[in-house]
């Protein structure tokens, strides 16, 4: 969809759920999405993402209204950008993105999110948790999901679109030429653990799916 920013005149005025908008905050304005919805904008010609909270009315259809400070952190000023709505369990990190601006600005928010949650997961059952995104040395094994392979890529992405939405966004594609398919991967480089996890959750939809090395 289309993205713009605000104007500075609608500050001090009160959004569309009663907050107070102000300029230097990560939120957004959207005709539909529901008050308090987190949504993921990238811009698509730089990679670079912010993480917004829906708070405010826009009147135009496909089109999402960011404060500056959002806009300015992926470089829109009325340009298309990739929009993805996020689970509620995603608010910790919108909360906090001044301390993830390196990742977001490569554009590796999902990749992150994927190693958050993982050492979130272990810590909750007593293992000593694992700070995502961290130094290259850790050479820790991380795991990908295979999960199918088909004949053409428009088979593959038709599978993909019954994925949680949280999910489309880590798959990529790989050609096998020589058996002549493409191999969907879900990319999570996730400890083996939260893999395993992923994988058992997709069996319904993917029932091949199976752990592979993310190397």
């Amino acid at each position: 969809m289309k993205g713009t920013f605000y104007s500075d005149r609608f500050v001090g005025r009160k959004t569309s759920n009663g907050e107070i908008f102000t300029q230097d905050k990560y939120t957004a304005a959207h005709c539909s999405l529901k008050f308090g919805t987190l949504v993921l904008v990238t811009n698509p010609s730089t990679g670079k993402q912010v993480i917004v909270k829906i708070n405010d009315r826009c009147p135009k259809r496909n089109v999402i209204d960011l404060t500056r400070l959002a806009a300015r952190q992926i470089g829109v000023t009325c340009t298309t950008v990739k929009v993805r709505v996020l689970p509620p369990r995603f608010r910790h990190l919108w909360e906090n993105q001044h301390k993830i601006l390196d990742v977001l600005e490569r554009g590796d928010f999902w990749k992150y999110a994927a190693e958050y949650y993982t050492s979130e997961m272990m810590a909750q059952r007593g293992n000593q948790a694992v700070q995502p995104a961290q130094a290259s040395g850790d050479v820790t094994p991380l795991f990908n999901v295979e999960l199918c392979r088909c004949h053409s890529r428009n088979t593959a992405r038709k599978q993909v679109e019954t994925l949680p939405i949280y999910y489309q966004e880590c798959v990529s594609y790989k050609t096998n030429v020589s058996a002549n398919e493409v191999v969907v991967i879900l990319e999570l480089f996730a400890k083996k653990e939260r893999a395993e996890s992923v994988a058992n959750e997709l069996k319904n939809l993917f029932p091949d799916a199976k752990v592979v090395s993310a190397k």
